[in-house]
């Protein structure tokens, strides 16, 4: 037998050998196969999990983050409540339809939780897969049912650019937006409360138990407010949610190579 033929011999894979395939949080990474250079064979190049809060994590969910989110909320909100309340015949009251800010308070937190979560699973995806920030490796994955039914981790395929198919991406667009609103709930308590408790504060009482507020500019100021602080408070909460998955699912991983 000549060398080449040897060494071809030595690599071909034995007939009777049974691929492995690890179930569970591990499969969101077992068709990425990484090359010798630390980059995947789709383009990822994932950070080690970081063992502390470092100084590009910082950066990136309470800087970059939070401020391009509260910046782009202020302004959204801000212009969609001009066009709304500016010149109403039929005056801004604070429960009183068709123009009550309570009720706008509640569609515009549902709205904004859902649109924002939507994106940050897509840029924090492409930043971790890119090496742009370290996924979290120092927090304890969960055991209990709840937790990793929210975070996705006995589900695989669940990263964005392991979707296929139109049907997968109904189910995956769905499955984010559930998650969403599970975040919604738990900020829209004391969130509806304060706003209340502020624009009763600021309004007009009528005798019919109401407040009246002018068309400019209290709702429009209102809704600039209410953007900065949601943007600024649920947009980290929103880029850690992807940033320590993924961090759970590389330490998964790499204990199943082990």
């Amino acid at each position: 037998m000549t060398g080449a033929a040897a060494e071809a011999a030595a690599t071909e894979p034995s007939p009777d050998a049974v691929p492995i395939k690890e179930e569970g949080i591990g499969e969101d990474f077992d068709s990425e196969a990484q090359n010798g250079n630390g980059a995947e064979s789709d383009g990822s190049n994932y950070r080690e999990p970081a063992e502390y809060l470092t100084k590009r994590l910082k950066l990136k969910i309470f800087v970059v983050d939070a401020m391009i989110s509260a910046v782009i909320g202020a302004g959204t909100n801000f212009g969609i409540a001009y066009a709304t309340y500016h010149n109403q015949a039929a005056g801004v009251h604070l429960f009183r339809f068709p123009n009550a800010l309570a009720a706008d308070c509640s569609f515009t937190l549902l709205a904004q939780f859902i649109i924002t979560w939507l994106a940050e699973v897509f840029v924090v995806n492409n930043d971790l897969r890119r090496g742009w920030v370290d996924p979290i490796g120092f927090l304890r994955e969960p055991k209990g049912k709840f937790l990793r039914w929210y975070f996705l981790l006995d589900r695989e395929n669940q990263m964005p650019h392991q979707v296929k198919g139109r049907w997968n991406w109904v189910r995956f667009i769905w499955s984010q937006i559930l998650r969403s609103i599970v975040l919604f709930l738990v900020f829209f308590p004391p969130t509806f409360g304060v706003s209340v408790g502020a624009l009763s504060a600021v309004g007009t009482k009528t005798p019919y138990g109401d407040w009246n507020f002018p068309d400019t500019y209290t709702p429009q100021i209102y809704k600039l407010i209410l953007g900065i602080v949601i943007g600024a408070l649920s947009t980290p909460l929103m880029s850690l949610y992807t940033i320590v998955r993924v961090g759970w699912i590389l330490k998964a991983r790499k204990r199943a190579e082990e």
